[in-house]
């Protein structure tokens, strides 16, 4: 509710544009997927690899930055709202030489706890210490950092498409050891297109409104708009318009559903004083 523009008058009102809005999330990426599909000719053999262990897969913590991507007035693209994907790893030196490598070797090791310190996902607190303010308020800026409450449909960009491309094309590759999958991973995270960006932003939209017609909850399915050809016939909306009954109906059953906190000391005061009486 609070990325939809005020109603004027009888007018559908539309989304917010959400230029100024970047999503933040993160996800595990494996070295290989547990199938692969390959097309073969009738000469060519099976391809074969080997792993130590199903349960040693290895896997790495990724968290990617992504924001809508910017164009002037003429429509020529500005930023294609990419700010990086960076891995959860750490470097170490090895204390043991092995075949591979020798003591002393430094070697790319990923981070399996990912606790508070790196995420702060389960508190849901928003970081209050002098260091972010410092730098979420510098050159003059405001950059205010929300969590995403608990128990909600999840609506981060991230989810609907952009971590489905990037590890498609990583399963592409073979990577044989970690940091091959951080180069390939970023590399794909390099190579996502800024048109595919933008239609993500609008299915976003799209998902808000079947958020806000199943009164906050997640029985829907992702909405088709076929964006391609919309786009094509000139037609493709960049702030999604959303019907005035929809707004309404939402606001009608929040009202039902809570209560203004003034309103329950009201009542809790009166009945203080019929139990006086």
């Amino acid at each position: 509710m609070s990325h939809i523009n005020p109603i004027i008058g009888n007018e559908d009102p539309t989304f917010e544009d959400m230029d100024h809005i970047i999503h933040i999330d993160e996800k595990w990426f494996y070295l290989n997927p547990d199938k692969r599909r390959f097309y073969l000719l009738p000469s060519e053999e099976d391809p074969h690899r080997v792993q130590q262990s199903r349960r040693l897969k290895l896997k790495a913590m990724f968290m990617a930055v992504v924001g809508k991507p910017l164009y002037d007035t003429h429509g020529v693209l500005l930023h294609d709202g990419k700010y990086g994907m960076f891995p959860f790893t750490v470097k170490d030196q090895a204390k043991k030489s092995s075949k591979n490598k020798p003591v002393g070797t430094w070697e790319t090791k990923a981070v399996q706890n990912v606790n508070r310190e790196w995420d702060n996902v389960r508190p849901h607190q928003i970081p209050r210490d002098e260091e972010f303010i410092a730098a979420t308020t510098a050159n003059g800026f405001n950059i205010q950092l929300v969590f995403q409450p608990p128990q909600s449909p999840d609506l981060n960009v991230l989810d609907l498409r952009l971590f489905r491309s990037i590890q498609s094309l990583q399963y592409q590759s073979f990577p044989s050891n970690l940091d091959e999958l951080v180069e390939k991973l970023i590399e794909c995270y390099e190579t996502f297109k800024p048109e595919v960006n933008k239609y993500i932003w609008i299915t976003l939209q799209k998902c808000m409104i079947m958020i806000l017609q199943a009164e906050g909850g997640n029985k829907y399915k992702i909405p088709y708009m076929n964006k391609k050809k919309l786009e094509n016939l000139g037609i493709l909306p960049d702030k999604v318009e959303v019907q005035r009954d929809i707004v309404l109906g939402s606001v009608e059953y929040l009202n039902t559903m809570f209560r203004p906190a003034t309103q329950g000391t009201q009542e809790a005061e009166e009945d203080m004083e019929v139990d006086a009486d």
